[in-house]
């Protein structure tokens, strides 16, 4: 076969792919040879159907199997011939004439971009500092964890604080709504999550006591069928528990794995700085590689930009709960985030082309022991074992993309290894 590479630009090159007459007039007599012993048409017996007919009934089946096996048995050789290494899956369009027979392959590759300067990049961080109030609010919150709901006296109301768990119906016109009840629908009174309109009418109430609550939807709410409508909620209280904080004493400190109070504040002390540490090396390694890309021109691939906007908007649809808001909504939500995207992806893409670029001059390369020790990690988080982690990664084409994530943060923590770190008081 016949390789040659023509570049439409930057990021797009086409490969014309032209086989002799020998080879293609070959593929179609097997394709013929292997039709004739299976194919039934009625007046003829099997493997004795001429050629003529086989040729008259299926001219277009056997001319798409001989270009779907051209492709198959040419399309890897000849992007290695030509040293193109698409981004996304090629654009195939097959050449269909009396003096040639073949195809192409319109590619997108990544831009051979000039390497900016990264060594050396400055950036300027806050000093890294763990005050006392960074330690009493990881108090707090540790104490928030490992507090006690306890049931409260029945002839004691439901206040501020309370977890309570009532039960409910709603009515609209006095007819109750299909989807508006429930048995038993836990509530933290003060939380932001609540109705404020509802959750003031639970204020006082006792266990077992019953009040008809009504609330006004206003015009934007998301679920358009109770939007502007007034609903009745018969509710009852069937159970109201008390938030009780453990005191921050020597006893304390234990249930949180601590010697004492005092070690316990040593301990989160190195807790916080160690995430602060973290944080700010995230913050630097951000900020190496806006400066980076800011830079330099690199043209993003178009078809690679959209395969990226659409694995975004998928994942971020697939946490969004489609049931309860109008198709209208869901298309301008869609439509929002879908902005937001676009530059995101852009960014992502140019990230990924400099680093690469870094990584191959640097001769920063993916060892074995790194993928053994991220996927010993992986099993170490899910309780799993590394073999069934490492089979399920392999089983779904997900390694290349473990192996492409490491190479990527090694490349990162070389770069912010080699910034100037300016740190202000």
């Amino acid at each position: 076969m016949k390789v040659e590479v023509l570049e439409i630009d930057r990021v797009k090159k086409k490969i014309e792919v032209i086989f002799p007459e020998e080879k293609v007039a070959e593929l179609r007599e097997g394709i013929y040879e292997e039709m004739k012993k299976h194919a039934k048409i009625k007046g003829f017996r099997p493997g004795k159907v001429p050629r003529s007919i086989l040729t008259s009934y299926y001219k277009d089946y056997i001319d798409d199997e001989v270009k779907k096996k051209l492709l198959e048995i040419s399309m890897a050789d000849a992007l290695s011939e030509a040293k193109v290494e698409p981004v996304v899956e090629p654009v195939v369009d097959f050449i269909e004439d009396s003096e040639r027979y073949g195809y192409t392959l319109e590619c997108e590759v990544m831009p051979e971009i000039e390497i900016p300067v990264y060594k050396g990049v400055e950036v300027e961080v806050d000093a890294i500092q763990v005050t006392d109030e960074d330690i009493e609010k990881r108090l707090d919150g540790l104490r928030e964890m490992h507090a006690e709901m306890i049931t409260k006296e029945p002839d004691a109301g439901a206040q501020k604080g309370d977890f309570v768990i009532i039960k409910y119906q709603g009515y609209l016109n006095g007819k109750p709504v299909k989807d508006i009840v429930t048995e038993a629908y836990p509530m933290e009174l003060g939380s932001p999550r609540s109705m404020p309109e509802f959750e003031e009418e639970i204020y006082g109430m006792k266990s077992g006591e019953e009040k008809d609550i009504s609330v006004d939807f206003p015009d934007d709410y998301p679920n358009k069928e109770i939007a502007k409508k007034t609903i009745l909620f018969k509710v009852l209280v069937k159970e109201i528990r008390e938030k009780r904080l453990p005191e921050i004493n020597d006893e304390f400190a234990k249930d949180i794995n601590f010697e004492d109070m005092e070690k316990a504040r040593e301990g989160l002390k190195e807790e916080i700085k160690k995430e602060k540490e973290n944080s700010r090396n995230q913050f630097i390694s951000q900020k190496v590689i806006e400066t980076l890309i800011s830079g330099v021109d690199i043209p993003v691939p178009e078809k690679l930009r959209e395969k990226r906007i659409n694995a975004m908007m998928e994942d971020a649809l697939s946490r969004f709960d489609v049931n309860s808001f109008a198709a209208e909504d869901i298309q301008q939500f869609a439509k929002n985030i879908r902005i937001d995207f676009e530059k995101k992806a852009e960014e992502k893409i140019r990230a990924d082309i400099v680093l690469s670029k870094i990584a191959d001059q640097e001769g920063i390369k993916l060892e074995e022991s790194d993928v053994y020790e991220r996927m010993k990690k992986l099993a170490e988080e899910t309780k799993r074992s590394y073999d069934d982690v490492r089979n399920f990664y392999e089983k779904n084409g997900l390694m290349d993309y473990v192996k492409g994530s490491i190479l990527q943060e090694k490349t990162v923590n070389f770069l912010r290894e080699n910034a100037v770190i300016k740190e202000t008081a």
